[in-house]
Parts: structure tokens; C-alpha cells; sequence
């Protein structure tokens, strides 16, 4: 997080950035934005592994 990351800037260089910025300085670093994908509240693990077992028409 961005918060975080400028209070490491912070303690170990003594520079102070607002947020904004610091988005924008790792934007010119070459970072971007990576999230994982989202799961849904109500998602059971064994219901995907029961459906992943389920023969499809490529099987032979």
C-alpha cells in the first residue's frame, strides 16, 4: 500500500510524499497495479473440486 510504502521512504531517507505521488513515482518505475481475482462470500471449495471431476464432452 502506498501508506505504508512512504512510511519505509520516510524512516529510511527521511522525504516525505503525499500519496498521489508515490502512486506516480512507481508508475515511472515501471510497477503497475496487480490484484488477485475476487472471490465471491458464498464460494465453496468443495462444490469447484465436485464440478472440476465432472466428465465434459472433450474427455475420452
Amino acid at each position: 500500500m502506498a501508506k505504508d510504502l512512504n512510511h519505509f521512504i520516510q524512516s529510511e531517507f527521511g522525504v516525505t510524499f503525499k500519496q498521489a505521488n508515490i502512486y506516480r513515482l512507481l508508475h515511472q518505475l515501471g510497477f503497475s497495479w496487480i490484484t488477485t481475482r475476487s472471490r465471491h462470500p458464498k464460494q465453496s471449495e468443495a462444490v469447484q473440486e465436485a464440478f472440476k471431476k465432472l466428465p465434459n464432452g472433450n474427455d475420452p
